[in-house]
């Protein structure tokens, strides 16, 4: 008798695992088992009392027999699998035998036509009770598939809106959870194509996140990676572990590998082995989509480095060549006609190396500079600066070669105190005069003028020359921007300088423009939190050192 009702169990089970119900899967089989039994024994119960009731107010006997198989129908609609139903068949087919065919109370048969009777509902009892079966599971099977293609969906989706790599492992973590109900595991290459640490997705914090650390896990992932085929158990490689891993193909390589835990012996089906094989194709879709978008910006940078670099060359190569030949010129012609040039002449040839030379160490201090910025090594070294000694220092470095170009000042009657790097903020004020020198006819008058707005010192270079054309406002900030405008045309320079001081000025928390004026000629200017000095004392204002 144990073994009967052994084997009983096993078949209910197998019937059972047949399907794959979401809605239950919290449901122990055994639990599941005896609430259908009693769903059952309820149904055809109360189907029993009711036609007992129809007996005794004397109703045909035919309306029992429909009263029977609507609890068949019941019992299909309320349980899992037909086996339930053919038992309600053949308990409705006996109780009908026992209660309402003569002799009464008796599984006996007197009347010929009985077991024919018998048969007959029988046969649409089961019948009834395996077509509602069929069409329930196909309910349930079309809801999940229905639910699983709204995931993939999804997915798709969210692929197609990643940014990067992180991103996809990110979205499909979380919709592959939802999609097989169990935690999920993905690994995805890196730069240099190792294997990352495994990211964990889990389903309502029911696993701790050690449970694919542990030596056969590690192990199985590495075999998936090498191999390229699914581990675990039920998989290409069989192990005993407790994830089914299965591997993200690329064209040319593996791209990672995705884990789902199987505990209990809750092995994956045909179907979401045939499911995740479409996810981990989609993924590693996205996953050469960022790899090429990556390379293909990897070699666009590669390209401007290039161009910036043969742009510096080129700059180098012709602009220092003019102030080069000039300082060979005059230095030949003195030494060579050293005793027949008077000290005037002299004098001027100097005065052109001179100018030539100061301009050459000005050029190599951008070109130095930018290199700076562009490795991130610009160090800027803050200390309260006196502007009114910042200004008068740049000023006088400038002076030397401003030909007969006038350079004022407008500076506040309080003393004004900035806390920046002195050195880079007269490196600012030497390139924006100098700009204006370069942009402006003899006799130009440059004014140098600072004023304390709120929290910042505004400084701002202004000239009276032809001012800067509309077109090149835009740009006029960017690397090697050179333009040389009507009797500017001996003026040299290899469009680093404006470059640069916004560079500088943006490190130190300000920020920088250039305008045209409405009376003629143009300004730069730019802003900086400071340090105001007044009758009571030093005034603090609030900025970022």
């Amino acid at each position: 008798m144990r073994l009967k009702k052994s084997k009983l169990n096993e078949w209910f089970l197998k019937i059972f695992n047949e399907y794959e119900y979401n809605d239950y899967s919290e449901i122990k089989p055994k639990q599941m088992i005896i609430a259908n039994v009693f769903k059952i024994i309820a149904i055809m119960s109360l189907s029993t009392i009711i036609t007992l009731i129809f007996r005794k107010i004397g109703i045909h006997e035919s309306n029992v027999i429909i009263v029977y198989i609507l609890g068949v129908l019941f019992v299909s609609i309320s349980t899992d699998g037909y086996i339930y139903g053919t038992m309600a068949s053949i308990i409705g087919v006996l109780s009908f035998n026992f209660f309402f065919t003569v002799p009464y109370y008796s599984f006996l048969a007197y009347r010929a036509d009985y077991p024919v009777t018998f048969i007959i509902m029988l046969i649409a009892a089961i019948i009834t009770s395996t077509l509602t079966s069929r069409v329930k599971t196909q309910v349930r099977i079309s809801f999940i598939r229905e639910n699983r293609m709204k995931i993939l969906y999804k997915i798709n989706k969210s692929l197609l809106t990643a940014r990067n790599k992180k991103q996809v492992v990110e979205f499909c973590g979380d919709n592959l959870v939802d999609m097989f109900n169990r935690t999920i595991m993905i690994a995805i290459l890196d730069d240099k194509n190792n294997l990352q640490k495994p990211s964990d997705y889990m389903v309502n914090g029911e696993y701790g996140r050690n449970i694919f650390k542990s030596d056969v896990e590690v192990l199985a992932i590495e075999k998936c990676f090498k191999t390229g085929q699914s581990v675990g158990v039920e998989a290409d490689i069989s192990i005993n572990s407790v994830g089914y891993y299965h591997p993200i193909k690329g064209q040319n390589k593996i791209l990672g590998i995705i884990g789902i835990v199987c505990l209990e012996e809750d092995t994956l089906s045909k179907n979401e082995k045939i499911l995740l094989e479409s996810v981990s194709t989609q993924i590693a879709l996205a996953i050469e989509r960022e790899d090429l978008y990556q390379k293909k910006k990897n070699i666009n940078l590669e390209a401007e480095r290039e161009r910036v670099r043969g742009n510096l060359l080129r700059s180098i190569s012709h602009d220092l060549r003019t102030p080069l030949t000039g300082i060979l010129g005059s230095v030949s012609t003195i030494t060579d006609n050293y005793d027949i040039l008077d000290n005037d002449i002299k004098k001027e040839l100097l005065d052109i190396i001179y100018e030539d030379t100061s301009w050459l160490i000005h050029s190599v201090e951008n070109i130095l500079s930018m290199t700076r910025i562009d490795e991130g090594k610009l160090e800027i070294k803050k200390d309260a600066e006196v502007v009114e000694e910042i200004v008068a220092e740049s000023i006088s470095r400038v002076k030397r070669f401003s030909g007969s170009h006038n350079i004022v000042t407008d500076l506040p009657q309080d003393m004004v105190i900035l806390f920046v790097d002195g050195l880079l903020i007269e490196q600012v004020l030497i390139n924006l005069i100098d700009n204006a020198i370069k942009y402006t006819q003899d006799d130009s008058i440059i004014t140098v003028k600072v004023t304390v707005k709120e929290d910042n010192v505004v400084f701002d270079i202004s000239d009276n020359g032809k001012g800067i054309p509309e077109e090149d406002i835009t740009s006029i900030f960017d690397r090697f921007y050179t333009k040389t405008k009507g009797d500017c045309l001996e003026k040299r320079g290899i469009g680093l300088g404006l470059a640069i001081c916004k560079s500088i000025i943006e490190a130190h928390g300000g920020c920088m423009e250039a305008l045209n004026n409405s009376s003629g000629g143009a300004t730069f200017r730019f802003s900086l939190p400071g340090i105001r000095s007044d009758e009571n004392g030093y005034k603090a204002f609030d900025f970022n050192s």
